[in-house]
């Protein structure tokens, strides 16, 4: 039936991307050509851009498991395929996290650029590009205002998260890739371009510039990495390997100094408590005291030998 082929088809989509997918961790890349010692295929991208033949050949397997399956008396029908997407920007706690980035006037807004992050912990850190309204209250491309890969769940998070290259480990770089003039971003590890599961290296494509990026850095708690923006470019490990021959240009190129970076920092707040209140109650009927005996020093000779005083907390 229609239903079964649609469910076929998905199936067989499904068992390209982790063909591919475990290809790209064995470190295979695109070839015109097969070549086994070098690792290339030409089967290396995304399903819809497969020949006929080779997707005539991936549907033949599959639809063997599915009326394998359909002759056993299961059912099958196809899943909703839309990305995961949050349907609200998570609410985050500074608390766990501190953000950091460049300010709002270093927007970049035309060209090409990178710039590096060293992972000296290998624990909960994202990196990447931001728009200079991103606040630090959400975490990190829960909404449209970030685009980050978080190395340690090998995930590239931008209004949700999808798989991105392998996870990282500690004195790996990361280089972070915008290219603002075909408005795309990628990502590389130690200077090796990570793939998604459809076997491309664009981990995002046909973004809106509007009032331009920002490198940004979340850092867990007990983490730790170095930014490497780029001022001195000698300093840039990865560099000449991917970036500087296809035009790109580290975010301080040319700047006198580091630009400043703006850290999160969760400021306490005090706000009175109501009568009302469900979560905090006050038992005591009368306003809390307590006495301090002031002592004057023993050369002063006190006029009064029972000096007290009397002072009020307050919870005003």
């Amino acid at each position: 039936s229609s239903a079964d082929e649609e469910v076929v088809n998905l199936l067989a989509e499904n068992d390209h991307n982790v063909w591919a997918r475990e290809r790209i961790k064995q470190g295979w890349t695109y070839g015109v050509q097969q070549d086994v010692k070098a690792k290339q295929s030409p089967q290396l991208v995304p399903y819809s851009l497969l020949d006929e033949r080779t997707k005539r050949t991936v549907r033949e397997g599959v639809r063997e498991a599915v009326c394998t399956l359909l002759a056993f008396g299961y059912s099958l029908e196809p899943l909703n395929q839309e990305p995961a997407k949050l349907s609200q920007p998570c609410p985050f706690s500074t608390e766990k996290c501190r953000v950091f980035r460049p300010d709002k006037s270093n927007a970049v807004t035309t060209g090409k650029w990178y710039f590096e992050f060293e992972v000296e912990t290998d624990g909960t850190m994202r990196v990447g590009w931001a728009r200079p309204d991103c606040t630090p209250d959400k975490e990190l491309g829960s909404d449209d205002q970030a685009y980050v890969f978080d190395g340690f769940e090998a995930q590239w998070y931008h209004q949700g998260g999808e798989a991105l290259g392998s996870t990282w480990l500690r004195g790996d770089v990361v280089g972070c890739l915008l290219d603002l003039v075909e408005r795309s971003m990628m990502v590389t590890l130690n200077g090796e371009l990570l793939f998604n599961e459809q076997g491309s290296e664009l981990a995002a494509k046909d973004f809106d510039i509007d009032n331009g990026f920002l490198p940004i850095v979340s850092v867990g708690v007990n983490q730790v990495g170095k930014l490497n923006l780029g001022r001195q470019v000698d300093s840039l490990k990865y560099f000449n390997v991917c970036g500087l021959q296809e035009g790109y240009k580290p975010f301080a190129y040319n700047m006198e100094r580091d630009p400043p970076l703006w850290m999160s920092w969760k400021q306490p707040t005090f706000t009175p408590i109501q009568d009302s209140d469900q979560n905090l109650k006050i038992y005591a009927p009368y306003t809390p005291q307590f006495r301090l005996m002031h002592q004057p020093p023993p050369f002063i000779s006190p006029k009064f030998p029972d000096n007290r005083l009397i002072y009020r907390i307050s919870g005003c």
